[in-house]
């Protein structure tokens, strides 16, 4: 048996066992919900970047056109005269050009081009029609609603999807306490031992625990009784149990029960005495009153680093306190008989 223990707790730390596995496996639905946010985010910000570049690429179009007109018209309104303030307002009137005017270049107002006047140091200064940004303008309010309902959307999908993902955090967590749960006792199984026990900090002690008489029990009473004598003992050893322990049924009448530290021998010595001392009540099944008890090995944490060497250890004390006669507690790291009866 000690063997077959220590080989559960090793695939308990790597990745051999197959329920393990399983849950390392399995998406954090938290992140999942980080992952959407961030997605949808950066989906905006493309939308808004894809916009941006949109304008600006119109707008750029827009001024080139205009500039070549500008050359064209220029060339046209200088034939019939020097480049003056009549020359500039029939550029502005015939040809288009907001604001038209003539001046040097560093009397150019932000959002001006210039273009120069053949034989002159004279430039041609006018405000282009931004039809990128205009448009943009125009379109707002329809862009305000648009935005307003996609921002409205995106709340819904968010809140639905913060929903869905709480319930399957839920559902998780509750997929793996019943996978760690004993369905007949509820205390941990085999497998929740082997998490707590990789979970527990440095120095636990362990108490293997088998009982004295349970086949009989199942023999003689049948199967229900023996199940509910297994119901009993697990509600006994829950009740001697102190925050932080871990109370399990590895399998049939073999339960473990994991002391977090700190800890002492005494104290383990003592808890083995209340244990053995609460299973040898009489218990009644039906209308019968009968009496069992326990064998019970002990591991020191301290002295056992290795969580597969400790469960080693209290299951070989466990082998030797059953050899003894009556019922009695074994530390695994001492070869002297403690009596528990």
């Amino acid at each position: 048996m000690g063997q077959r223990i220590t080989g559960k707790v090793r695939a308990a730390h790597g990745a051999d066992d197959p329920a393990m596995a399983a849950e390392l496996e399995l998406p954090n639905p938290r992140r999942l919900l980080i992952i959407s946010i961030v997605a949808i985010v950066l989906l905006g910000l493309s939308v808004v970047i894809a916009a941006a570049y949109s304008i600006l690429s119109i707008n750029e179009t827009a001024i080139s056109v205009e500039t070549e007109r500008a050359e064209v018209a220029l060339e046209v309104v200088l034939r019939d005269g020097a480049p003056d303030a009549a020359a500039a307002t029939r550029l502005a009137d015939d040809f288009v050009l907001n604001g038209a005017r003539f001046g040097d270049a560093a009397s150019a107002l932000p959002g001006e081009v210039s273009l120069a006047v053949p034989g002159s140091q004279t430039r041609l200064l006018w405000t282009p029609r931004r039809i990128g940004s205009e448009l943009a303008q125009h379109l707002a309010p329809i862009r305000l609603l648009a935005s307003a309902l996609f921002l409205a959307g995106i709340g819904i999908v968010l809140n639905r999807l913060y929903r869905l993902t709480r319930l399957l955090e839920a559902r998780r967590r509750a997929a793996q306490d019943l996978a760690a749960r004993d369905t007949l006792t509820g205390l941990a199984n085999r497998l929740g031992f082997e998490q707590q026990l990789a979970r527990s900090a440095s120095g636990p002690a362990l108490l293997y625990l088998d009982l004295d008489g349970f086949k009989h029990v199942n023999d003689s009473f049948g199967h229900g009784a023996g199940d509910e004598l297994l119901r009993i003992v697990a509600a006994r050893l829950a009740a001697l149990a102190r925050e932080g322990d871990c109370v399990a049924r590895i399998g049939g009448d073999e339960f473990a029960f994991l002391r977090s530290p700190p800890t002492s021998r005494a104290e383990l010595a003592e808890l083995a005495a209340d244990i053995a001392l609460a299973l040898s009540e009489p218990v009644r099944l039906g209308a019968t009153q009968i009496q069992i008890g326990a064998s019970i090995g002990i591991a020191m944490g301290n002295e056992h680093e290795d969580r597969a060497r400790l469960v080693a250890a209290a299951d070989a004390a466990l082998y030797r306190a059953k050899a003894l006669p009556g019922h009695a507690f074994v530390f695994a790291d001492s070869p002297r008989i403690a009596s528990a009866a």
